[in-house]
């Protein structure tokens, strides 16, 4: 690869913060243009990205959600940008999805820099905002530190110039840079949705290399098309797109999920055969499907104003973990809450969301008389609030695993499909009678897994055999995938229900 094709490319700018505290102000104002993306209760419902020219360069801004339930989305536009604005505003100071973003960002080891908006307010707190910095390892430089911390209001304009001339000095020491003759290696898609015309659109950046109208895109291992219109941020057709600038993109045979990464493929046949390949069987494990015949299930449909809702939404829900509960999304739409839907939750007994949209009298009262739940919500934490408290009402009793002891392997003596005879040193802990068990083998793969029916030491039937010492053992098997040898590790752990 020759230095030629290897340039310096615009740096990738992500605004994070709390919500509500002046994020799409700011970058509006940037832009000098009339658009606003449009909040309900504070949170941004359309992410997007927008590049700006300043001097003789660019800036690429994305503009990321500030509440925690967008932390799929954000994460993932963190993963990708390469200097990070931590917005706070000037008369509310530090809150806790501003605590939740800074952590965040000084994970990605990225360069900060804080912006104090909302200064044409009355009532500032910056001294205490500058303190609450210092103790998170933020120190502002005029107070010694290496955090570059500036005040702006979108307002008034002040402080903007010097915010894009901080961005530009940090860029320029960074060195980005990018190839820009070969195909496009790798980006991320930051909104999806379907039209009603045109059909699925993707609000995209690139990261490495050129897209170029009739490009095949593969976006992460599930959906792929050929770029058929190509249109920049400001909504003019455009033939092809450098690293680090937004587009939207037409042409896909999909609607792709808001984060996923993207590339260009040789052929359409070549997409398909990758996404053929990446298909993973589920898994045939006796133990587990067991489990899941069992579980109670909370099934839910869900109805949004955008794709970015219901993955946010989805990903919000992914994130509550419960051990006898199981969340099945019945089915995810764009649009209003329809007599279909009413008629679907009915049958499959669904509790139907309504996130972002109108509430219809009508709806309400057809679900009424078909006993249907509707619930309808503005912001996504009072979603998940009331999905816990249903959880809660469907939860049995807790179980929980406390390890005893770990053996290794040193024999295999006796074996069937439903037992094993089986000899080892015990390595840490103990091993103790009518305990649960797991064998493990040298990839850290469950093999095995049981109840111990009979311990010995010594040919002396025992309750325990401690740390230091061999023993032998007969085990029950619910599960064995295969024969332990000799290295395997055997877990021993009871469980205890609460």
């Amino acid at each position: 690869m020759s230095n030629s094709q290897i340039q310096p490319r615009p740096p990738i700018v992500t605004i994070m913060g709390h919500i509500d505290h002046g994020k799409t102000s700011l970058l509006d104002y940037i832009r000098k243009a009339n658009v606003t993306a449009g909040e309900a209760g504070g949170i941004t419902q359309h992410i997007g990205s927008y590049q700006v020219d300043y001097k003789d360069s660019k800036i690429t801004f994305i503009d990321t959600p500030g509440h925690e339930a967008f932390k799929s989305i954000r994460s993932r536009g963190i993963k990708t940008a390469d200097i990070i604005i931590i917005v706070i505003a000037g008369d509310e100071g530090v809150k806790p999805q501003t605590l939740e973003a800074i952590e965040l960002a000084k994970s990605t080891k990225l360069p900060i820099i804080v912006a104090i908006t909302k200064i044409d307010k009355p009532n500032l707190v910056l001294d205490k905002i500058k303190a609450d910095l210092s103790e998170l390892e933020l120190t502002p430089e005029e107070w010694g530190g290496q955090t570059i911390v500036l005040n702006v209001s979108s307002v008034s304009g002040e402080g903007m110039p010097e915010l894009l001339e901080m961005i530009s000095l940090v860029a320029e020491v960074e060195e980005l840079k990018a190839n820009y003759d070969k195909s496009a290696t790798d980006g991320f898609i930051l909104e999806s949705f379907l039209d009603s015309k045109a059909g699925p659109l993707s609000d995209i950046v690139v990261l490495n290399g050129k897209l170029k109208l009739g490009d095949v895109v593969l976006v992460g291992n599930s959906v792929y098309g050929k770029v058929r219109r190509l249109t920049d941020d400001k909504g003019g057709n455009i033939k092809e797109v450098d690293p680090a600038e937004p587009a939207r993109i037409l042409g896909l045979k999909g609607v792709a999920s808001a984060g996923d990464e993207f590339r260009v493929v040789s052929s359409e046949n070549e997409a398909m055969e990758l996404i053929e390949a990446a298909k993973i069987p589920p898994a045939n494990n006796p133990v587990i499907q067991s489990m899941l015949e069992k579980e109670k299930t909370l099934n839910l449909i869900i109805k949004a104003d955008s794709i970015g809702s219901l993955d946010a939404i989805e990903y919000a829900l992914g994130q509550i973990v419960q051990l006898d509960i199981k969340i099945t999304i019945v089915s995810r739409e764009v649009g209003d809450i329809n007599a279909n839907d009413i008629n679907e939750a009915k049958v499959k007994q669904a509790v139907i969301l309504g996130f972002g949209i109108k509430q219809d009298k009508k709806m309400q009262e057809l679900a009424n008389l078909k006993d249907v739940v509707i619930k309808h919500y503005r912001l996504i934490y009072e979603l998940i609030d009331e999905i816990r408290d249903q959880i809660t009402q469907l939860e049995g009793p807790k179980v929980t695993r406390t390890d005893l002891g770990e053996l290794k392997v040193l024999k295999v003596f006796k074996e069937d499909k439903k037992s094993l005879i089986l000899g080892g040193l015990v390595q840490k802990g103990r091993m103790v009678r009518n305990g649960l068990i797991e064998i493990e083998n040298s990839e850290g793969k469950v093999i095995v897994q049981g109840k111990m029916s009979n311990l010995q030491q010594d040919k002396q039937d025992v309750s325990d055999v401690m740390e230091g010492n061999e023993c032998g053992m007969v085990i029950s098997c619910s599960f064995k995938k295969t024969t332990p040898v000799v290295g395997d590790i055997l877990y021993v752990y009871e469980q205890i229900k609460k």
